[in-house]
């Protein structure tokens, strides 16, 4: 059953602006047409705000999207958690061509009542992470620069439907996300900017980039993982750091969204971190 996307209507597309979080020696910074390309799905989605426009791809775009998604589905395959698989197969997303993200959110509708929204970039996190209160999970339509798909620093298509959309087919993982955004709109209201950084970082360190133990391995359930061949590879990499994971250990840490990933934190279960999730929801 589809959701009713009205009170959308009364948020704004953008309160701010977007984050600036392309490098400099990213094909997708410096390429004129691709950032016209970005511009004129960002423009699409705004005029059409609250509801998911239907996208047009090109067919580079579509080759970008089936190159990607054939390498992630192989590494998946192999270290992502039982919780991402499970949701990755019940959405059944085409591995040809770009799925349209209100075909996407249907399925997500229907199964866990999550709902995907468009967007044009990062968010500031005071507006972002608010809405997962209302089950809502904001997603930009494009796609990375094709002279390099195997990392990009801003988030795209197939970082948002390749890493994130599965594990909200996940129960579990939905409630912990509503606790997250819980969490999160209390400390805007209350204008404690302090919760809000270590909600944003507890976000960064899981959501994006959380790996867990799970069977006797370490398993990869962040989006920026799941949704990025290089940060993948890197997730399991045993020359990259990795840490146990702890609020304590990510609160004096920072986010470099333009760089791979330096360091990677990993829960002994992914009921560990929903456990501190709901913690943060009660300090707030």
């Amino acid at each position: 059953m589809r959701r009713d996307r009205t009170f959308l209507a009364e948020i704004p597309f953008a309160r701010h602006e977007y984050g600036s979080i392309v490098q400099t020696n990213y094909p997708g910074a410096h390429d004129g047409e691709y950032r016209a390309r970005v511009r004129t799905l960002i423009e699409q989605s705004q005029a059409a705000w609250p509801a998911i426009p239907r996208y047009a791809y090109t067919r580079d775009e579509h080759e970008t999207w089936e190159l990607v998604s054939e390498v992630l589905i192989r590494l998946q395959n192999r270290y992502a958690c039982r919780a991402f698989l499970e949701g990755r197969d019940a959405l059944r997303l085409d591995t040809s061509e770009v799925p349209q993200l209100d075909e996407v959110s249907a399925r997500m509708e229907a199964s866990t009542g999550f709902m995907l929204a468009p967007v044009g970039g990062l968010l500031d996190k005071g507006e972002f992470l608010p809405m997962l209160a209302g089950k809502v999970m904001r997603c930009t339509p494009y796609v990375r620069h094709p002279a390099y798909p195997f990392f990009t620093p801003e988030p795209d298509i197939l970082h948002e439907l390749r890493g994130h959309a599965p594990m909200f087919m996940h129960e579990p993982f939905v409630e912990m996300s509503v606790a997250i955004g819980n969490a999160a709109g209390a400390a805007v209201e209350a204008g404690n900017e302090e919760l809000l950084d270590l909600i944003g970082l507890f976000y960064w360190y899981t959501v994006e980039y959380g790996l867990i133990h799970e069977d006797g391995e370490m398993k990869v359930f962040g989006a920026g993982s799941n949704g990025g061949i290089q940060d993948l590879l890197r997730s399991m990499d045993p020359t990259v750091e990795k840490r146990p994971f702890c609020i304590d250990a990510i609160r004096e840490l920072s986010i470099d969204y333009d760089a791979p990933q330096q360091v990677f934190f990993v829960a002994e279960s992914y009921e560990q971190v929903a456990e501190l999730a709901f913690r943060l929801e009660k300090m707030a």
